[in-house]
């Protein structure tokens, strides 16, 4: 079975990290380029551009990013760019930190609340599922007015949707079916 470009990437960087004992540094800086990619999408454009030669490629990413990024960071946006593959920054760095959480022990989670969260009820939140998983949890929260009041808490492929609108619309569909 093939697999994605995006694993195929991510995979023979991050052994590649793991061999030269970059991982730490490498993590960090591709999450400081996804913003700066996410934000200048044009970049990645022009990386990715088959009308432009490799030469000038690497003239763009010398002249934006050495001396900024250790060479394993380098390297990559280099191998990136001469493959058409620069496009796919995004989507490569999610199996990345996907690999990366998996190597330090680290889940990932999303909090929605209609009002942000007490330090309190965050603390107990985050103890609650490190305990249930055995992970380090990294939270990520959001404010979401239309959920009217709850929490929905996504980690993993789980999500527990305890938000007042949930319970709302599943009421709702309650009575539509005894009317109906």
């Amino acid at each position: 079975m093939a697999q994605s470009v995006e694993k195929v990437y991510a995979d023979a960087l991050f052994e590649l990290c793991l061999e030269e004992n970059t991982l730490e540094d490498t993590y960090e800086e591709l999450k400081a380029l996804k913003v700066i990619f996410d934000d200048n999408g044009e970049l990645l454009e022009l990386l990715s551009s088959p009308a432009m030669g490799e030469e000038d490629k690497h003239e763009v990413i010398k002249s934006i990013f050495d001396g900024r990024v250790q060479p394993t960071t380098f390297n990559f946006l280099n191998v990136l760019s001469d493959h058409g593959r620069a496009k796919y920054f995004g989507k490569i760095f999610e199996v990345f930190r996907e690999l990366y959480n998996d190597k330090k022990g680290i889940m990932e989670a999303e909090v929605v609340t209609s009002e942000p969260l007490s330090a309190a009820l965050e603390a107990k939140l985050k103890a609650k599922l490190e305990a249930q998983s055995g992970k380090t949890v990294r939270l990520t929260k959001t404010i979401d007015k239309s959920i009217i009041g709850g929490i929905i808490v996504r980690y993993s492929d789980s999500e527990l949707d305890g938000s007042l609108r949930k319970r709302l619309d599943d009421l709702r569909k309650s009575i539509d079916s005894c009317i109906a």
